[in-house]
């Protein structure tokens, strides 16, 4: 039985490292993170979404930022004006941003307080960015799972009986 219990829990370990492995090295959509200083404000690259199921996530912004159309990245000097134009922000949580359901067209990210050299944007069809998310988390549930089983797998001995622990 302790074989048995050890096999499983290296499988669902393996397993558990590949599906994690799988969302590190799979980069869906287009990633950035450069972005050009123009009168005060950071601004990045043109972002082209081309259907309402495109998402647009961005990773350590500032909290003076937000998503506008390119075409009204011209009219926004200032924090107040940002606002005027800012797309709804849809998930917020922690350090990063999400936008969902994006009228298709050409966006831009506006930066106001002091350009984080670690901001960067990743976009992309929203399922090929979600569903590699949900295998990164699996991933790393199978990796618990697996340490888990594994434990058992070594510690339990054949003359071990359940009587011995009433």
């Amino acid at each position: 039985m302790k074989k048995w219990i050890l096999a499983i829990g290296i499988v669902l370990l393996l397993i558990g490292v590949a599906l994690y492995g799988y969302e590190g090295l799979e980069k869906p959509g287009i990633t950035m993170n450069k972005f050009t200083y123009n009168n005060g404000k950071y601004i990045s690259g043109n972002m082209s979404v081309k259907t309402n199921n495109y998402i647009i996530s961005v990773k350590n912004p500032s909290s003076d930022s937000g998503l506008v159309p390119a075409r009204d990245v011209k009219y926004i000097n200032n924090k107040t004006e940002l606002g005027k134009y800012m797309c709804p922000t849809d998930y917020s949580f922690g350090n990063i941003k999400e936008y969902k359901n994006i009228t298709p067209g050409a966006y831009a990210f506006v930066e106001f307080a002091g350009y984080n050299h670690d901001t960067s944007i990743t976009y992309g069809p929203f399922g090929s960015l979600v569903y590699i998310g949900y295998a990164g988390d699996f991933g790393a549930f199978l990796i618990v799972i697996g340490i888990i089983v594994i434990i058992p797998g070594i510690v339990l001995r054949k003359d071990y009986k359940i009587k011995n622990f009433l």
